[in-house]
């Protein structure tokens, strides 16, 4: 695993070439890595802003978790797949009903929202194979990488934002 976590810092290099890059970066892997823990405690240390792009969510704890930080104040945006939004087990239905805006990818385009990234107060990005669910979480061989970088953040918000404008609000 620590041949894919060198392999990857250097594809961010590569990607983001800085002489001063300086990124925190944190692999996390899962069956048994704890991403899901790792995930509730990031949403909840979240003071600004979330953006969130992902193929699924079924996890209620993440669901809950993002509920309160939107009770808190902070201001979430997420755009998911079309398909999987209307598939038994999705918590997209109940975040609508809290208050976060939520927009679909998919569908008429004839194309998936496989992204799976979070961008947490415009300063640290979360990415990886997890999907926020229940099976990723207890039975899924998946990973994220956590990275506090500026660059990166503004690289993976300029495709949010992109991916923002084009699509449609779920209401």
């Amino acid at each position: 695993m620590k041949r894919k976590t060198a392999l990857f810092l250097l594809l961010l290099l590569w990607v983001f070439p800085h002489p001063s890059f300086s990124a925190e970066i944190e692999a996390v892997f899962s069956p048994e890595g704890g991403i899901k823990e790792y995930l509730l405690k990031e949403i909840e240390a979240t003071t600004a802003s979330l953006d969130v792009a992902l193929h699924e969510i079924t996890s209620s704890d993440l669901a809950q978790a993002l509920s309160k930080a939107k009770q808190r104040g902070v201001r979430i945006r997420m755009i998911v797949d079309s398909r999987q939004a209307k598939k038994k087990g999705s918590q997209v239905t109940y975040l609508i009903s809290q208050g976060i805006l939520t927009k679909v990818l998919g569908g008429r385009e004839k194309s998936v929202m496989n992204h799976r990234f979070a961008i947490l107060d415009g300063k640290k990005i979360v990415t990886g194979s997890f999907s926020w669910s229940e099976a990723s979480d207890r039975w899924n061989f998946e990973n994220i990488i956590v990275c506090a970088d500026t660059e990166a953040a503004t690289a993976y918000q300029r495709e949010f934002e992109r991916l923002w404008r084009e699509k449609r609000v779920i209401r």
